[in-house]
């Protein structure tokens, strides 16, 4: 018998995230299991470094850890109807940022967006979510942006 008790759900706040976002909350309803939702904000650029070296702040530590209003609202809504979640945001390289946290949280199962790039497309900007899926120690539910919608509350 599967068990799952923590799910982490990596979320860029796009179409393809918010998928992937449903299934998570379905997933936890179904299996009781508490959802991690994991927003890895890019590491800093080499400007914002160097102006750190001088003791310039370029960079903007406030959008660093704003939640978009609509996940929020969402989230907040999910959790008065009995959704057991939190939500978590941390720097640096997104595929390695979530293996690690996977890893060390314990994660059951990683639920996350696909955004289905193919050809030069994926070729140029990599694959977040096929780095995972090769890197994790654990299973990963790739949810395409493509395709009918089946994570929907009847």
């Amino acid at each position: 018998m599967i068990h799952l008790s923590r799910i982490l759900c990596p979320t860029d706040y796009s179409v393809s995230s918010d998928r992937a976002v449903r299934y998570a909350i379905e997933f936890s309803r179904l299996t009781n299991a508490h959802v991690r939702f994991l927003h890895v904000h890019p590491p800093d650029n080499i400007a914002v470094k160097t102006a750190a070296g001088y003791g310039l702040n370029i960079g903007s530590e406030e959008a660093f850890d704003v939640i978009p209003q609509s996940f929020s609202s969402l989230l907040m809504s999910e959790k008065k109807n009995g959704l057991s979640a939190d939500m978590h945001v941390l720097q640096g390289e997104a595929a390695k940022v979530i293996t690690a946290h996977a890893h060390t949280w314990g994660t059951d199962l990683i639920i996350m967006g696909s955004h289905g790039r193919s050809g030069l497309a994926r070729l140029l900007m990599g694959s977040v979510a096929e780095a995972v899926f090769r890197t994790a120690d654990v299973p990963v539910l790739l949810v395409k942006q493509s395709g009918p919608e089946k994570a929907v509350r009847g």
